[in-house]
């Protein structure tokens, strides 16, 4: 290919210079958003359940807040009271629709009225025996009260999902200031608010704390091998501006992200470096006689089509997560392959008339250091035998045989470290009420006032029996609960009126009474819709796999289909989208990326004009990665998004070492050269280049297992471990694979010696 000139590089340096500037306005319209449901599509039946709840019965996204006493109990004055002060602060602010808490209970005064335990309170009433033992009553096996009454639970409901931001830390204030700073105990935080709260921090710490590492640690190394801060600064100058037109262009797509997707700008970021490096170590390798144009234009002439294929193949590797069905990882997918393609752009303009500005000084023949393990490893390949190959391919096929222990699970609770506080309140809520899933069971009558129907009430009640005697549910509730209460405390507690009402009649007047026992009492603190057609059962599930859990769903659908086929009923919650819709989403991430690599294996074979070669080039960039997920299968054995999506990530990346070997090695082969000199002049032009890029992309993928957030963490130390396993197979299993199949690979060329230095001609 005939090279850029000067002039010509400038310009395009200039244009790209240019255009970052005049997207700069856009930076300012990307959109942070953190919400678990936008890891998943709208038309999604399970979202779709999910949005319907939330219409009929308020927004979902609340705030669970665990009072822990510790050795003190709430049940008696000074605990109830600060409860009370607690929940009266907290409904009092703009933006809190309602609570549920242990003062939302019924109880029954001396002059036999029902009200609610805040009404009875905020009147200024007193608090005897009887009323503390009917909220003991109460509250017997809820999740309202642990059993021995030292963890009480707060769900706090908001108008609006505005509102939460505003109110988030009013509540924290309120909290410590009536309870943590008077030493009444600790406090938890979960529920989604929480989940999302904690989301935000994980991103936050990434941006502040992560990205800024990697970029000292990725110059760093390139300094070292260089030894010119010169090249590191036009290196450094070539990622920023890449990366700020990437920005520019996120924000002028409208593109929204998240803790999850703002990780592209990181993996960006690591590409770009790859790529400067391959066009900085050929023009620090090139002759020191020549000319510093003339030595960047050699390496351009030299690098130009490799980074071109590998950014080209790395793009579609990320463009590949649209397939997955999830808008998050789509999303990722878009700006990293964005990021991509500037940084291609970036490298070969910036860099290049940036780095022959001023003499460096820094291009010698010597060997560095890679280039001596080069020569060392390519020694100790031409020393081993078949059966060493044979055991290396045993091994390899055995290890990827071990990714079927691999089974899917996906809890957003596991996306937390083990010492962080929502895993600590996820922990204290196991521990209090058995709960680590909360689970809303959605039964439609398909007609106003259909909760009040006899068979709806019936079918209810025989539906909580069920619950009861089911092994994997810890807690149920619903409006019938709370209304066979209130019946109870009407008649002082006789338990010949505990029965759960059976009429339509008992039922609406309960409800009545319900309605008058506090102003605030409205549907929704029932679990009811306005319009009395809807009921949600909520349950409280321990810890299970989503396996357990789709069972468990399914066998709720089945007993509905059995015994209230007339019934709509739907089972929804974070942790069913997670466990059913992640299933579908981890199924479509390892087809996309199997896809991907079938694609990639074209391109490479139609841009190096030997298809025989793309097929081959699908062995050492598949196996690396069946390795790694075996190894993962045998010391995890859990596979999530995030570790489904790594691999169309990491397929994209690894190829880049494939590309850049084979590109050197034909144009060696279709010279002339035999396959074992084509192999040691290959390494010796690339092989430097190659293991620094490995080095640096695993030391900026090691430096984001530092991530917070779990699935940063996956995605990061699984790609580590595939580019560096790549690496590995591209320097001895590929050599082989060229070799054994040199016949193969080239039976359209005649051969011809290397000393006649005559190009072959293809065969007619």
């Amino acid at each position: 290919m005939k090279p850029l000139s000067f002039i010509q590089l400038k310009l395009i340096a200039l244009f790209i210079v240019g255009f970052s500037v005049a997207l700069t306005t856009f930076i300012p319209d990307i959109s942070y958003r953190s919400e678990i449901t936008d890891y998943f599509r709208n038309d999604n039946p399970e979202v779709q359940r999910f949005h319907q709840l939330e219409e009929r019965f308020g927004l979902q996204q609340t705030l669970l807040v665990l009072l822990d006493r510790q050795q003190n109990r709430f049940l008696n004055d000074k605990g109830i009271f600060t409860l009370f002060d607690i929940v009266r602060d907290i409904e009092a602010l703009d933006g809190v629709a309602r609570t549920q808490s242990l003062l939302s209970t019924a109880i029954s005064n001396e002059q036999h009225e029902t009200r609610s335990l805040y009404r009875h309170l905020n009147d200024g009433a007193s608090l005897t025996n009887s009323v503390l033992g009917q909220l003991a009553d109460n509250v017997n096996d809820s999740t309202l009260l642990s059993r021995d009454s030292s963890v009480a639970s707060i769900q706090i409901y908001f108008t609006d999902q505005d509102s939460i931001n505003q109110v988030y830390p009013l509540i924290q204030n309120i909290i410590h200031q009536r309870f943590s700073s008077l030493g009444h105990g600790s406090v938890k935080m979960l529920g989604p608010v929480e989940i999302k709260h904690a989301l935000h921090q994980a991103l936050l710490h990434d941006g502040f704390y992560l990205m800024p590492l990697v970029l000292v640690i990725g110059l760093a190394v390139l300094w070292y091998f260089l030894r010119s801060w010169w090249l590191v600064l036009s290196g450094a100058t070539s990622i920023v501006v890449a990366l700020w037109l990437t920005a520019g262009m996120v924000g002028w797509l409208n593109l929204t992200i998240n803790q999850t997707s703002a990780l592209a700008f990181c993996i960006a970021f690591i590409i770009a470096l790859a790529d400067i490096i391959h066009l900085l170590m050929s023009f620090t390798h090139q002759d020191p006689a020549l000319p510093r144009k003339t030595a960047m234009l050699n390496a351009l002439r030299s690098n130009f089509m490799s980074l071109f294929l590998t950014s080209l193949t790395t793009g579609i590797g990320f463009l590949s997560l649209n397939g997955s069905s999830s808008p998050v990882f789509a999303t990722f997918g878009n700006i990293a392959a964005i990021g991509v393609a500037c940084a291609f752009l970036s490298a070969i303009s910036i860099t290049s008339v940036m780095a022959v500005m001023i003499n460096t000084h820094s291009r010698n023949l010597e060997p560095d250091l890679f280039q001596r393990w080069s020569r060392s490893l390519n020694l100790l390949r031409m020393q081993l035998k078949h059966w060493h190959y044979g055991i290396f391919y045993t091994i390899s096929l055995g290890l990827c045989a071990c990714l079927l222990l691999n089974e899917y699970h996906n809890d957003p609770l596991d996306y937390f470290a083990d010492d962080s506080p929502i895993i600590g309140a996820t922990t204290l809520s196991e521990s209090a009420f058995g709960v680590h899933h909360p689970v809303s069971v959605q039964l439609d009558s398909g007609r106003r006032d259909g909760i009040y129907a006899e068979e709806f009430i019936q079918l209810v009640r025989a539906f909580e029996n069920w619950l009861e005697s089911h092994p994997q549910v810890s807690q149920h509730n619903s409006y019938l609960t709370v209304l066979t209460q209130l019946k109870k405390h009407l008649h002082q507690g006789n338990l010949k009126w505990s029965a759960t009402p059976t009429s339509a009649a008992e039922v609406a007047d309960l409800w009545n009474l319900y309605e008058m026992s506090s102003p605030g009492n409205s549907p929704q603190n029932l679990g009811l819709d306005k319009h009395f057609q809807s009921a949600v059962i909520s349950l409280g599930l321990p810890k299970m796999s989503s396996s357990q859990l789709i069972e468990l769903e399914q066998s709720i659908e089945v007993w509905f289909q059995s015994n209230g086929s007339t019934i709509n009923a739907s089972v929804t919650g974070h942790a069913v989208l997670f466990a059913n819709i992640g299933k579908q989403l981890t199924s479509n991430m390892f087809i996309g990326g199997l896809l991907s690599a079938m694609v990639i294996s074209l391109l490479i074979g139609l841009f190096l004009r030997n298809m025989r070669v793309g097929l081959l080039s699908l062995i050492p960039n598949l196996i690396p990665a069946g390795i790694v997920y075996g190894m993962w299968g045998s010391a995890v054995g859990i596979i999530d998004i995030a570790a489904a999506g790594t691999l169309s990530i990491s397929l994209g990346i690894v190829v880049d070492d494939t590309i850049h070997i084979l590109k050197r090695y034909l144009g060696y082969r279709e010279s002339g050269l035999p396959p074992q000199i084509s192999i040691d002049k290959t390494f010796e032009e690339v092989g430097s280049a190659l293991m620094l890029t490995t080095l640096i992309l695993c030391l900026g993928m090691l430096v984001l297992t530092l991530s917070i957030f779990g699935p940063n963490q996956t995605t990061a130390l699984l790609m580590a471990s595939i580019i560096l396993v790549a690496l590995l197979y591209d320097l001895i299993m590929l050599p082989h694979l060229l070799q054994r199949f040199d016949g193969w690979l080239f039976s359209g060329y005649k051969t011809s010696s290397a000393a006649t230095g005559q190009t072959p001609q293809l065969q007619q």
